[in-house]
């Protein structure tokens, strides 16, 4: 897939642990749904918490990615 690879053509393990995670996410809050156990606002909150870590993750990645590349180059 071309979507877990990163601009230089090499696979990139954030990507995947973000696809992966979101799959996870979105089957455990269907689950909570279908057997009723969460009320909206506590499925928006379980949601929103989850995907918000594996968002920042993926946000902090290319600044990291850069301060890596201007240290090891210097």
């Amino acid at each position: 897939m071309g979507y877990l690879k990163e601009d230089n053509g090499r696979d990139s393990s954030t990507r995947l642990i973000f696809v992966i995670g979101s799959i996870w996410v979105m089957a455990i809050c269907s689950y909570l749904v279908i057997a009723n156990e969460i009320s909206t606002g506590a499925l928006m909150a379980t949601f929103g918490s989850l995907m918000g870590v594996l968002i920042g993750l993926k946000l902090g990645q290319k600044p990291m990615e850069q301060k890596t590349k201007s240290n090891g180059s210097a």
